[in-house]
């Protein structure tokens, strides 16, 4: 009986060595029961900044969806102000304004814990670049956010720029959930231009925007 005990160990212990190794890699849910909501910037007629071909508003939602991706994987329930390329406009007439007003009302409506708002920059000369945070001032989380998602892109990846407070954008100062609208660059610099395309740099910076949503709660 043991000689028999024996030759099932060490076949047991043979079939062992030779299955394939399984690695499974869990992510952590340090976000699980925080509600989230992004905002792609434009969309519809509004196509934002461009530089030959490369419209914002593609870029903006290419990011989003990534962002809601792995804000998932983290445990957070996500929710996008658009899906697609159109706007949330109902009128022809001061469409953008009508378009600002129904992503704020759809905001509120929700109460997220947070928001956050993607966009690109652009300027006159291709030699201004960088990523910025901008906050409004109606809520005291909002510089909190600002700072904590800059500080760590500053570590991480270069030409981040200061926070900068503006309370003049229509949008953002009737949102009464805290958030802050990301500038991931600026799309009229050939060197960011060439980075927010860049599917490995979209990736990186996707992953350090959501390690610093993370750090803001674990600091509260």
């Amino acid at each position: 009986m043991n000689k028999y005990k024996l030759l099932i160990i060490i076949c047991f212990f043979l079939v062992t060595l030779c299955l394939p190794r399984v690695t499974a890699t869990v992510k952590n849910l340090n976000l699980l029961g925080k509600v989230i909501i992004l905002d792609a910037g434009h969309g519809g007629k509004d196509e934002g900044a461009s530089s030959g071909p490369i419209k914002e508003s593609k870029l903006n939602l290419i990011l989003t969806k990534k962002l809601e991706k792995e804000l998932i994987s983290r445990g957070a329930t996500v929710y996008l102000t658009r899906k697609d390329n159109n706007d949330l406009s109902t009128t022809t007439i001061n469409r953008k304004r009508n378009d600002l007003y129904n992503r704020a009302k759809y905001i509120n409506d929700i109460s997220p814990d947070m928001y956050i708002s993607i966009h690109l920059n652009a300027s006159p000369s291709p030699s201004w670049r960088g990523l910025q945070v901008f906050y409004t001032g109606n809520n005291k989380e909002n510089k909190i956010i600002a700072e904590t998602i800059t500080n760590h892109l500053k570590e991480n990846i270069s030409n981040v720029r200061e926070i900068k407070k503006d309370n003049t954008y229509y949008m953002y100062k009737y949102i009464k959930s805290p958030g802050v609208l990301i500038e991931a660059g600026f799309i009229s610099n050939p060197n960011d231009n060439y980075l927010l395309r860049d599917i490995n740099y979209q990736n990186k910076l996707i992953t350090l925007i959501s390690d610093s949503i993370e750090k803001y709660y674990q600091n509260k």
